[in-house]
């Protein structure tokens, strides 16, 4: 039977089988009802206990609705999470599902540490919220300036599921993605998950949305009896038993109480890292696997750790001894399957320590003990004071002092009246009543407070004013991540031996993410004592540099051509002022893989690339192609990557195409308006004065000595280059000293670089669209997108057309391509002086939503191209 005639019940089945159950499982009753509300075009809010299934239930649908052709549903799927540790669990438990499907390879992971997707390409994402939220607001995270509008399009047209979306800082990420909801409306579906948020809290969600369900376990009692996380064991009144402890976390008590599996969750990488080695030795002695995740780790040693977990406290061990302790940090917390018998763990607030306290017990027929501890001691908490820095803002001056509190990352007020509660005897023995008050009891006034923050404006205005910030300032609105996104400051550390060979490839090296003032303080600290280098002037030191651009963000360089420079920070000051990676010496700074990034002075391990290929330099190198086949290769890479994918049939974008055109009104071919904005995007380099640039360029190329390039005079030109593939491979590194020493003679001879080309085409499509959509108030609320996403195809912050001339033999090229794909033979402007595009920033939110949409597939597809246009030429 073909997957496509299954219905949703065999369809799970199918997906959740293994070799030890070739039958799969069943969904749950209220899955099933969560498919049916998605899949009938509502959104959902679920809130189910930890261990109850939500990602499956959440998952599934995309999954049966891609494999169809007759259901209008979101053919991509970004599923964000508030940490980067529970992604990486997350997608390695769907990877192993959809292994042998016609849905393997299709899924990537993008966070800060591990980037498999930065441009949000495949179907299936995990991501941190951060990396989610970032895109849509035009501040990629893990792109530069010059692509901030290339990723918000990926979330146009998508299924958006948020899990553990009660982790999010309340008046920052939270109401930043609803306002993102609020402002997509039917662009997007989406699912948000919860464990711990009160029923009152998801009602105002509720009425703050359209189209949406909220589904919990309440008359689900068939399910209830059947979840593991849920069902008490024989002889026992509950599933788990707690016990406050006075004092704070010890390794003795540690190894009074462990049996064989127990984990140890601390509040602080630091308190971790201390646990850590005060059991390193013992543990040793004793043949236990002890094993140290946290948030400071580089990416091969965290995936490493968490697929010990899966071996030690999984699923697949539940009945086998391992003589096993973990020692981690809140980033265990939620999502990850893994169990034990005894926990230790820091006071947190109820819903933090809920979804701890979900990693024990876990299983059916387990029984677990926990022991709840009080905070760091007064002397450990870190020394750091405002007094040490110059001119800090009042919200700099907040965060450090945020260092002071012993409670950190959470509020003091809710630690407390946790710890009271559960100090309680009727709260030690827990079950899903009882939690389920405790959330209600402890968090009430919390909610109130996160909520009148949220419902004031839904940071509507911020996120507009993030997107006019990306196109109006060179840097960008990377500064707004602290408001919109995430309260405490993260900074990303790359620790370097090289700083030549970083430049080469910079933002593919690990990185570990640690809080700014953390890290702040730790170089301060060395800057002092090695101030005598730096007044011996002696330019090999170095203690920390940021890496950027080499070139003007303003010029129309192609996506590959961008070239780096290091830039040393030589006092605190600097450091402190920069929102950039930082990349720390080697010599000064350390690493362990057992213990992570660290200031005991343990380890001397350096970040590496993260993909094995990109230990190979790049090689900032082009295939020589014509001006059509240039076109051409996006029209293909439109076909393949878009609009007709190989392996679901042709309806990859329908959903959103739809979508508009009910915001519309109308019934506007998207498909062919897209074809239009690829056809005319490069208008501008049929320039008499552009073609003239590349020939010359292109001849001095082939006169060069020993060149494998070629010259044909009067060939209009997309991209000079090699003549094929093999000859750049064989060439490497070579071809960077002859492309040196063409561009110096060159800008000799022509008087400067290449000329500007982008905002040509913007300004032409004017006249095609006027007479293509045959309405005005059509031409009015389409021309703008499209304008944009041409004029800003290689930077987001083009504002002109340049003057231009298009001579008859040039035009031929332009010519042939409307007539070829169906536009007719349209009469383009041939010459015009420079001119100012209109202030787009005053254009309506939909307009700008559509042009963020078409600028993404503009310059994905013109990336692609570029790269190899003969593999997109049917």
């Amino acid at each position: 039977m073909e997957e496509k005639k299954l219905n949703y019940e065999d369809f799970y089945r199918k997906i959740t089988s293994d070799t030890h159950n070739q039958n799969g499982f069943p969904p749950y009753v209220y899955q099933k009802k969560v498919a049916e509300h998605l899949l009938n075009g509502k959104n959902i809010i679920l809130s189910v206990p930890t261990g109850a299934g939500k990602t499956w239930a959440s998952i599934m649908p995309f999954l049966y609705a891609k494999n169809r052709t007759d259901i209008n549903f979101p053919k991509k799927m970004i599923y964000s999470l508030p940490l980067r540790a529970l992604c990486n669990s997350i997608s390695e438990d769907v990877n192993k599902a959809i292994e042998n499907t016609n849905f393997e390879g299709l899924s990537a992971i993008q966070t800060g540490e591990f980037s498999e997707d930065k441009y949000f390409e495949k179907d299936i994402i995990f991501s941190t919220i951060d990396q989610t939220l970032s895109n849509f607001l035009c501040f990629p995270l893990p792109l530069s300036q010059r692509q901030a509008n290339v990723n918000a399009g990926a979330l146009i047209g998508s299924y958006l599921v948020f899990d553990e979306f009660h982790l999010l800082d309340g008046d920052r990420s939270m109401a930043t993605t609803l306002g993102m909801l609020r402002m997509l409306g039917k662009l997007s579906r989406f699912c948000i998950m919860t464990a711990t948020l009160s029923d009152d809290f998801m009602t105002k969600i509720k009425g703050a949305l359209d189209d949406i369900e909220i589904v919990t376990l309440d008359g689900f009692d068939e399910d209830i009896a059947k979840i593991g996380s849920l069902k008490v064991p024989e002889n026992k009144s509950s599933k788990k038993e707690i016990e406050v402890v006075k004092g704070i976390i010890r390794a003795e008590k540690i190894k009074e109480n462990h049996i064989d599996k127990t984990i140890v969750i601390c509040n602080r990488v630091e308190t971790a890292q201390r646990v850590y080695l005060e059991l390193e030795y013992w543990a040793k002695e004793k043949n236990i696997n002890l094993i140290c995740l946290h948030s400071r780790f580089f990416d091969r040693h965290r995936k490493a750790a968490e697929k010990q977990l899966k071996v030690l406290f999984g699923k697949d061990v539940k009945d086998q001894k391992t003589n096993s302790i973990l020692i981690s940090t809140q980033v265990i917390e939620a999502g990850m399957d893994i169990s034990c018998e005894v926990m230790h763990t820091e006071i947190a607030p109820i819903n933090a320590l809920l979804q701890r306290l979900g990693r024990c017990a876990r299983y059916t027929g387990e029984y677990g003990k926990v022991f709840v501890y009080d905070v760091l001691e007064e002397e450990e908490k870190a020394k750091i004071d405002v007094k040490d820095f110059k001119n800090l803002s009042k919200e700099d001056k907040t965060e450090i002092r945020k260092l002071k509190n012993l409670y950190l990352p959470y509020k003091k007020d809710l630690c407390i009246k946790t710890l009271e509660y559960l100090s309680q005897k009727k709260y030690q023995q827990l079950n899903e009543d009882i939690t389920i008050e405790l959330v209600n009891e402890i968090l009430k006034q919390e909610e109130k407070e996160i909520w009148e923050a949220i419902s004031d404006g839904y940071k509507m205005k911020e996120i507009r004013d993030s997107w006019r910030t990306s196109v109006e300032k060179k840097f960008g609105a990377k500064n707004l991540y602290r408001e919109l996104i995430r309260d405490i400051q993260s900074t990303e550390v790359i620790i370097i031996d090289n700083r030549d060979f970083a430049v080469k490839m910079p933002f593919s090296l690990e990185s570990v993410g640690i809080f700014k003032w953390s890290v702040i303080k730790w170089i301060k600290e060395i800057f002092e004592e090695y101030q005598h280098r730096f007044d011996e002037e002696d330019d090999t030191f170095w203690i920390v540099g940021v890496i950027r651009d080499k070139e003007d963000l303003f010029l129309d360089l192609d996506e590959n051509e961008m070239e780096y420079e290091f830039h040393p920070l030589k006092d605190i000051e600097a450091v402190k002022e920069t929102h950039e990676t930082l990349f720390l010496n080697k010599e000064l700074f350390h690493y362990h893989h057992s213990i992570g990034f660290n200031k005991v002075g343990k380890g001397e391990e350096k970040s590496n690339f993260k993909d094995r290929q990109d230990k190979e330099q790049v090689i900032h190198a082009y295939r020589k192609d014509t001006f059509i086949e240039h076109t051409e290769g996006l029209l293909g890479a439109f076909e393949q990557n878009f609009s007709k994918k190989k392996q679901f049939g042709k309806q990859q974008l329908d959903f959103v195409f739809n979508a508009f055109n009910e915001r519309l009104k109308s019934k506007v071919d998207f498909e062919k308006l897209i074809q239009l904005i690829l056809i005319l995007h490069d208008y501008g380099k049929l320039d008499d004065k552009w073609q003239n640039w590349m020939q010359t360029y292109q001849k001095a190329l082939s006169e060069f000595e020993v060149s494998p390039f070629t010259y044909q005079k009067n060939l209009t030109l997309g991209h000079t280059g090699f003549d094929s593939k093999e000859q750049k491979e064989q060439l490497g590194e070579q071809y960077q000293n002859i492309i040196k020493e063409v561009e110096k003679s060159i800008k000799k001879k022509l008087k400067g670089g290449r000329p500007r080309h982008s905002g040509v085409g913007a300004l032409v499509i004017f006249d095609v669209l006027e007479d293509w959509l045959g309405s005005d108030k059509l031409w009015e609320k389409l021309f703008v997108p499209a304008a944009y996403a041409i004029a800003r195809h290689h930077g987001v912050s083009n504002v002109s057309s340049p003057k231009f001339f298009v001579s008859d033999h040039n035009y031929q090229s332009i010519n042939h391509l409307l007539e070829k794909y169906g536009f007719g033979n349209y009469n383009l402007s041939q010459k015009e002086k420079a001119e100012e595009l209109e202030d787009f920033t005053s254009y309506s939110q939909s307009s700008f939503l559509m042009y963020l949409f078409f600028v993404r597939i503009l310059r994905l597809c013109d990336q692609k191209a570029t790269d190899d246009f003969e593999k997109y030429l049917n």
